[in-house]
């Protein structure tokens, strides 16, 4: 008889432990939400990007995404792009050159997609386009999408630039209505990479963030948007989808290009 209880006893423990697994991700539970998140920052401590967009997607597309959900996605598609935000803000500290600390802060080589992955963490971030505008958005997405308009920058210099290890211009980002030369900006990167400048000025004027290397960085921006004959960075249009080789926001981007190019 006693075996025979030891023996439920046992079943029965191994029935509620295997059920208790079994809904250990269940969305309808703050418990079974939280899994979910914990998981994804688990494969992103790691390096495994593709691990931890599968542990939050399903959070992601469901009714409970928050700002929360929002910057572990903006974070797991960043990773597949090769961003490194503390490599960037060690080269940002103390930098002569803001624009060169980005360049070599990067990890994504010229053509190989890492600009597709980046984009999707901004439409992470500003819920599909949506909220463009950084007093529609929380402090901690505008905090983080500072740095992650920073990675645009970087990689539009690495895909076009061609910077050396130090992070310094090896050729100018080519950009004109004029003509189609070779080795130009395709639309969508010219217009990704001017909105990324309007994008980040904005966001860090409603952010939290007040340390004197992206301060810094913001004036650099400033001055280059006024040299390209705009009030402020924040008047650039911020779809980067708009530049189709002609239009006025094509012409914005070819000044704004042009000056980026005698800011680096």
């Amino acid at each position: 008889m006693e075996v025979s209880l030891s023996r439920t006893r046992i079943g029965l423990f191994l029935f509620l432990f295997l059920v208790a697994c079994g809904n250990r991700f269940d969305l309808s539970t703050e418990r079974g939400r939280q899994a979910r998140i914990d998981d994804a920052n688990f494969h992103l401590s790691k390096g495994e990007c593709d691990l931890a967009l599968n542990a939050i997607n399903p959070i992601y597309n469901s009714p409970h995404v928050d700002d929360e959900v929002r910057l572990v996605t903006a974070s797991a598609y960043a990773c597949r792009a090769k961003f490194n935000f503390l490599a960037l803000m060690g080269n940002l500290t103390g930098a002569s050159n803001y624009f060169n600390a980005i360049a070599k802060s990067l990890g994504n080589s010229a053509g190989d997609g890492a600009a597709t992955d980046i984009y999707r963490a901004i439409d992470a971030l500003s819920e599909n386009s949506s909220k463009m505008s950084g007093s529609q958005r929380s402090n901690s997405i505008n905090n983080y999408m500072v740095f992650i308009q920073m990675a645009v920058v970087g990689i539009m210099q690495r895909n076009y630039g061609s910077p050396g290890a130090d992070g310094s211009q090896g050729t100018n980002l080519v950009y004109t209505t004029g003509s189609n030369p070779a080795d130009e900006m395709s639309n969508l990167d010219a217009c990704a990479l001017s909105a990324s400048i309007s994008i980040l000025v904005d966001s860090f004027n409603n952010s939290s963030l007040s340390d004197s290397s992206t301060q810094g960085l913001v004036t650099s921006l400033n001055n280059m948007c006024t040299s390209a004959g705009l009030s402020s960075c924040v008047d650039i249009p911020r779809d980067r989808t708009a530049c189709d080789g002609t239009n006025a926001n094509s012409i914005t981007a070819q000044a704004v290009i042009s000056e980026f190019n005698n800011a680096w």
